[in-house]
């Protein structure tokens, strides 16, 4: 479980490149099927950040391997 002390940036997935298909659009902005970090690991999109009543996204409800990759995309790490 995450606690809610922990600043909402500790889950922010940053740095990351775009990789594979479009696989929706968020504000106009496409949404891709992958990104790859700089370490080279892959992490596919499995979905949108809620956020709270207070507008602050909720990382309690992320999954283990789950982060965020701005502005309210949910991305889990691959396995490969």
């Amino acid at each position: 479980m995450v606690s809610r002390n922990l600043p909402f940036e500790y889950f922010i997935l940053s740095n990351v490149e775009p990789d594979g298909p479009v696989v929706g659009f968020v504000a106009d902005r496409p949404v891709r099927g992958s990104v790859v970090d700089g370490h080279g690991r892959r992490y596919r999109f499995s979905g949108l950040a809620r956020r709270d009543g207070s507008g602050r996204l909720d990382v309690e409800d992320l999954r283990t391997g789950e982060w965020i990759v701005l502005p309210d995309l949910v991305y889990t790490r691959t396995k490969t």
